[in-house]
């Protein structure tokens, strides 16, 4: 018998099939980003709900030029050193609500937060446990209450950080189903996109992307597309509001949409140049006239810095028309970046098309800290690989959540939590709620007579007006009335047309904004 063990552990020795002591929990599906041991005991490279977890791609890996940062590091990092990003993202079981004490870390003279607190975060759906307040409080009645709760479209434009391309490995192809602004392929469990904590909140969320390649479903509201610069947005907003009239689960009109345009970094790769202010402009405005209820997230080109070096972004050596520039111009053409982002928020807030039912949160620069950045782009490009993706995706909706307070926090992205939010202010931080924030609960609402399930109507100018139940009643009589007069009026005309004098037309006018009729007297003179 202790022959036959001894055979039996020669024989494992000698063909190097010592299993090494590791959790043996099978992390399929389950950790997107960290650096622990997995085990797979079957190859699911097919499986698109898998492919999160796979750790076979070279993106993953130290690159060249981190081995090399490393080794001239005079002190040794360790594996489980907290702001390495060898040992990632912390365990996911485990929140530690300790780090949330970064968004309070502020000296009151400097800033004034509003309900800045945090009181809890998640990093799975075993730990997702965000209190739900719409069956409590009054939500998404404007810019300033929209709740996680309340967005029940999802729709994306932009360049290839929404069309996903090279997140699958080792392949030049377009992944929209797993990228950070839209991708709805698997759940937060196995794949942190924006859409995916969004179905947390609201499992009927319409318009999220699946799978691979340009041509997809046009439920599908991701109209983005590899290489695309600002001059490219406003057929993209068209596009968009197309697809939106086709859709047959909702009535977009009574329904809020996010919508997430991230653009600039192939744009600033290729130019080195400043966006393209007045094409931004007709594409949020086009958004504004057809879409009565939306949140727009306007996100710059990306910004990806060591820890230890923020103001330098890691963008500029991989740009042609940067790579050989000094560091200070990498950081002019930012500024010209971000005064665009500034004009164009000034636009949405004070604009003629303004109204309290469209808003936009602007961020010039997609903002990404590592202990390793270059490991969070795909190899030789200057887009975020799967890592990148996730990481993008924290410090979204963790700024979305926590709003400005989360750039000042201390605290090491791939360390934090994701966000619940705040007790004091449950909303998306927006500029309506930044100064000001206060909740109202139902009851209230209705004491005071506050409309909560109003309709839109397109109103004057192709702005819309929130119309209540009764007035909605008497307008559609006012209508059917209307009808009836333009009949008459079109009975008169035709009447009288036939009595005019020679080379004299009555032409007659439809019904204008105004509801009336108009008619005009052409005497064949073209310039009348």
């Amino acid at each position: 018998m202790r022959l036959n063990l001894l055979l039996l552990l020669l024989f494992y020795f000698a063909h190097g099939s010592v299993v090494p002591n590791v959790d043996q929990k099978i992390l399929r599906g389950e950790f997107h980003d960290e650096g622990k041991f997995m085990v797979d005991y079957e190859d699911n490279s097919q499986n698109l709900t898998d492919y999160a977890s796979r750790r076979s791609s070279d993106d993953d890996k130290i690159t060249p030029e981190e081995q090399k940062r490393r080794g001239n590091d005079s002190t040794e990092v360790s594996e489980d050193d907290d702001s390495s990003d060898i040992s990632e993202e912390r365990e996911r079981d485990s929140v530690d609500h300790q780090h949330l004490k970064s968004l309070t870390a502020i000296k009151p003279e400097k800033h004034q937060p509003v309900a800045g607190v945090i009181n809890s975060a998640f990093n799975d759906r075993k730990t997702f446990s965000c209190p739900r307040i719409k069956t409590e409080l009054l939500t998404g009645t404007n810019v300033g209450n929209i709740s996680p709760e309340d967005i029940t479209i999802i729709a994306a434009m932009g360049d290839a950080l929404a069309t996903g391309i090279g997140l699958w490995p080792n392949a030049d192809i377009e992944f929209r189903g797993a990228s950070f602004p839209i991708g709805g392929d698997s759940t937060i469990d196995g794949l942190i996109t924006i859409p995916n904590i969004l179905r947390e909140f609201s499992p009927k969320l319409v318009g999220v992307s699946h799978g691979m390649g340009a041509d997809l479903p046009n439920h599908q509201l991701n109209v983005a597309v590899t290489g695309a610069t600002t001059e490219d947005l406003p057929d993209q907003a068209r596009r968009l509001t197309r697809r939106l009239k086709k859709l047959s689960e909702l009535d977009y009109h009574n329904e809020w949409i996010m919508i997430i345009i991230t653009i600039g970094t192939e744009e600033l790769c290729s130019r080195c140049e400043g966006p393209s202010y007045d094409n931004i402009r007709k594409a949020i405005e086009h958004l504004q006239i057809e879409i009565p209820k939306a949140l727009v997230v306007l996100l710059g080109p990306v910004h990806v810095s060591s820890f230890h070096e923020q103001k330098s972004n890691l963008l500029k050596a991989r740009c042609a028309c940067s790579r050989d520039q000094t560091e200070g111009f990498m950081y002019d053409v930012s500024r010209k970046w971000s005064k665009v982002w500034r004009d164009v928020q000034k636009f949405v807030e004070n604009g003629v098309t303004a109204r309290p039912t469209f808003g936009m949160i602007s961020y010039p620069m997609v903002t990404i800290t590592s202990r390793y950045p270059s490991g969070l782009f795909i190899r030789d490009k200057p887009l975020l690989n799967r890592r990148g993706h996730n990481y993008a995706t924290k410090w979204l909706w963790n700024r979305l959540i926590g709003g400005d307070l989360y750039n000042l926090s201390s605290a090491t992205l791939s360390q934090d939590n994701y966000f619940c939010p705040s007790v004091g202010c449950p909303y998306f931080r927006t500029y309506e709620n930044h100064k000001r924030c206060s909740t109202m609960s139902l009851q209230q609402a209705k004491e005071e007579l506050i409309d909560i399930n109003g309709t839109f109507t397109k109103g004057n100018h192709g702005r819309f007006e929130i119309v209540e139940e009764p007035q909605k009643k008497l307008e559609e009589a006012q209508k059917e009335e209307q009808k009836a007069l333009l009949t008459r009026q079109n009975t008169r005309a035709q009447s009288e047309q036939a009595t005019t004098p020679t080379g004299i037309q009555l032409a007659p006018i439809p019904v204008g904004r105004h509801k009336s009729f108009l008619g005009t007297i052409n005497e064949g003179n073209p310039d009348v």
